[in-house]
């Protein structure tokens, strides 16, 4: 019988079968990074694309993580949800996190797979494939990038001067960040902002209704190395959140969650 656990484990199988997924995917990523030109794009919504690329990168994603011994459910951008004979269980695929910054010619997304048990991420991978760095982790094993080196968050604990990238934040939060002294930063990927926040790069991360596939991963990372997350569900798989280095600073954002 298949259960809901959170019993310690290790995922290593299961972080195997993500980079393995991952670096697949990578390869044709960075060759359509070069020729965007014959990227065919429709449009989605105001401000949200789907190339060619982003499906065809799910579905080999879908593919290689299908070959997994345990049939986890899967929850994807695209495709949406598909269910296994795991429910309990979700591969959580984000193929092209920061598609308008790829479609652009700008080197910032990157490849997000989480596995989550029930509404626990328990192991998380993120790969930038234009800078061939892979950021993984699982729940209490730690939070590594490219295989060795081990992460951990800044010691930052004051607001001020800190760096903090951000996504859909409204303006009064940005004026109070922005009066602080704080660093801001935009990037257009959340997932890739919470590796660089467990990597140490940012202080905080702070997001206002992105997609479970955008956090997911982000998540178990930033904890792992450290850091501390505040989420809210706001239904439809959608989020608000707030990552930082430190508890201290975790409290000094002026941002509810």
């Amino acid at each position: 019988m298949i259960s809901n656990s959170y019993e310690p484990k290790s995922y290593t199988a299961e972080l195997y079968a993500m980079k393995k997924a991952a670096n697949r995917v990578a390869i044709g990523l960075v060759r359509d990074f070069g020729e965007l030109e014959k990227l065919q794009v429709s449009k989605k919504g105001a401000c949200d694309y789907v190339t060619s690329a982003d499906t065809r990168s799910e579905k080999i994603i879908m593919e290689e993580l299908s070959k997994f011994e345990s049939k986890y459910s899967f929850l994807c951008e695209e495709k949406g949800t598909t269910d296994n004979e795991d429910q309990y269980h979700k591969w959580i695929v984000d193929p092209i996190d920061g598609t308008n910054n790829f479609r652009r010619g700008i080197p910032y997304f990157c490849t997000s797979i989480a596995l989550m048990d029930k509404e626990t991420s328990v192991a998380g991978l993120i790969l930038d494939p234009i800078r061939s760095s892979c950021y993984k982790a699982a729940a209490n094993s730690g939070a590594f990038v490219d295989g060795r080196n081990r992460l951990r968050v800044s010691k930052t604990s004051a607001l001020k001067e800190s760096f903090v990238a951000y996504r859909n934040i409204p303006y009064d939060i940005i004026q109070k960040l922005y009066d602080a002294s704080v660093i801001l930063r935009q990037n257009g990927s959340v997932a890739l902002d919470l590796a660089y926040l467990a990597a140490g790069k940012y202080d905080a991360v702070i997001a206002r209704d992105v997609s479970i596939w955008d956090i997911a991963a982000g998540i178990i990372l930033v904890k792992e190395a450290g850091g501390f997350v505040r989420y809210k569900s706001l239904g439809n798989n959608k989020y608000d959140l707030i990552a930082t280095a430190s508890f201290k600073l975790l409290n000094q954002i002026p941002f509810s969650v």
